[in-house]
């Protein structure tokens, strides 16, 4: 197994020497464009590639968001895209961080098709807003019904994202009424970024919105920054306090102090700032999680050492814009690096390269080796953002690499109606319902993970085709930053 991924930069300033196996070195991405009468219409050729190999991989990965975005709903109509594939066994859900990241990748290449998609996913999501059922504060959920699915065990039944009292369908039964300051933050971002691009003051007014119920979340203990939102109930806060949503709240509260030019925005981003700069460890040269206090008896005013997390820091140099975390990216491809099979990466955390047994929350055993194609993305856009010698060339290699696990993994899953007699509504097989749906096209979704694997945070992610994983794709593909 392979200690980091920087031989395959050529790069050997701050990074060890590494012998990629030779399958994976010399994997080329060669799998032929979709015809022309099965591409949708957001599909186009792709600009400001940083790889002119990726051309056909990104054009691919567009056509499955288009294929996900209206595998319910057609034509002008606002709506979310479905997470997962429907095998997934979470059904329709929609979570809004993946949304996000579907605008944003539309916006990385905005053509007029692409724009007018990501547009549907902003209109849905401000809709959201101005229906929840009970809160009027700019809110929205962690995520909601992209499609008709019956709960299980015969429990409730949703048409899709409108319930049929008119509200929005956040699902509760799951447990997903809860507000996260980072969720919040990157739905503001892709607001903010369509407002950039259309100058339409709905979208700003939306992710203002958003910002300032994140500016009222902040932390009363010891490090400060804001905590991470509201738990399921929609009323009890969340006494911890991530560095990733301090990350985003910064690069949100930036974004918004440039847009709407109110100086508050500053302080606000300097509060989060401030947070993030108390959990780098100067003598590792990473970022901690941020703190404890999900758990019973846990102290929020201690750091949390349990766990080391990838996207912070990948994620802190793209939003900070702060030299301070340069290390932080090559602490991530010296300890986070994996190979699984074909397929070279990193993988989500410390705890996810030592973990066994099964994944929590399933049967499946978790395998250590596995690579998180999401989190190899950000890593290859923090490279490229950084842009220090052979920083490039690995950032190339690994989105090469994403691209090998589009072409190999996730083959036989599927979206939208089943075959099902309740309406096509998604259901449990064991009680008589069906998860299949409509194939999704050939080697264009990016799954989540080449193999399950346990994050260390109780949960897990598996091969499934992702809307967030495939999202991260289009954006480090094509060098566009989320938070710029």
């Amino acid at each position: 197994m392979p200690t980091n991924l920087s031989a395959a930069s050529g790069a050997f300033s701050r990074r060890r020497l590494l012998t990629l196996p030779a399958a994976a070195a010399a994997a080329t991405v060669a799998s032929p464009l979709l015809a022309p009468d099965t591409a949708a219409a957001g599909t186009c050729a792709p600009r400001h590639l940083v790889d002119r190999t990726l051309a056909e991989p990104v054009s691919r990965a567009y056509h499955y968001l288009d294929v996900v975005q209206d595998a319910y709903v057609k034509g002008g109509e606002p709506r979310l895209l479905q997470s997962y594939n429907n095998e997934s066994e979470l059904m329709t859900t929609a979570f809004v961080y993946d949304n996000a990241l579907a605008a944003l990748a539309y916006l990385a290449n905005p053509t007029v098709a692409n724009v007018r998609r990501a547009r549907l996913i902003g209109d849905a999501l401000l809709w959201i807003q101005a229906n929840d059922e009970k809160y009027t504060d700019g809110r929205v959920r962690q995520a909601y019904a992209a499609g008709p699915m019956l709960f299980y065990g015969g429990g409730p039944s949703f048409p899709g994202l409108r319930r049929e009292d008119g509200k929005a369908a956040f699902l509760w039964p799951y447990g997903f009424g809860g507000s996260s300051t980072g969720d919040l933050a990157w739905v503001a971002l892709a607001l903010a970024q369509l407002y950039a691009d259309t100058r339409l003051g709905k979208y700003l007014d939306g992710a203002v919105a958003l910002g300032e119920w994140i500016a009222g979340r902040r932390s009363p203990h010891r490090f400060g920054g804001y905590h991470g939102g509201l738990q399921g109930d929609g009323e009890t806060a969340q006494p911890w306090a991530s560095t990733e949503h301090n990350i985003d709240a910064y690069g949100l509260f930036t974004l918004l102090a440039k847009l709407t030019r109110d100086r508050r925005w500053h302080a606000r981003a300097a509060v989060a700032e401030e947070f993030v700069r108390a959990m780098w460890n100067r003598a590792e040269r990473f970022l901690w999680t941020g703190t404890l206090g999900g758990g019973p008896g846990e102290e929020p005013d201690q750091i949390n050492i349990g766990n080391v997390p990838e996207d912070v820091q990948s994620w802190a140099l793209l939003s900070l814009d702060d030299r301070r975390y340069d290390d932080a990216v090559d602490w991530v491809t010296e300890h986070l690096a994996n190979t699984d099979g074909a397929v070279s990466g990193v993988t989500y955390s410390s705890q996810a390269k030592i973990r066994t047994g099964p994944v929590p929350g399933s049967p499946v055993a978790g395998n250590r080796d596995a690579v998180w194609l999401e989190g190899t993305g950000h890593t290859a856009l923090a490279l490229l953002k950084r842009d220090d010698r052979g920083d490039t060339a690995l950032a190339k290699h690994l989105l090469r690499q994403i691209a090998v696990a589009q072409r190999t993994l996730g083959a036989g899953q599927t979206v939208g109606l089943t075959a099902d007699p309740d309406h096509g509504r998604l259901s449990n097989p064991g009680e008589g319902g069906t998860w299949t749906g409509t194939p999704l096209p050939a080697g264009a979704g990016i799954v989540a993970a080449t193999s399950a694997f346990d994050t260390g945070f109780a949960f897990g992610y598996f091969p499934r085709q992702h809307v967030g994983a495939t999202s991260w794709f289009l954006m480090a593909a094509q060098n566009f930053n989320p938070y710029r």
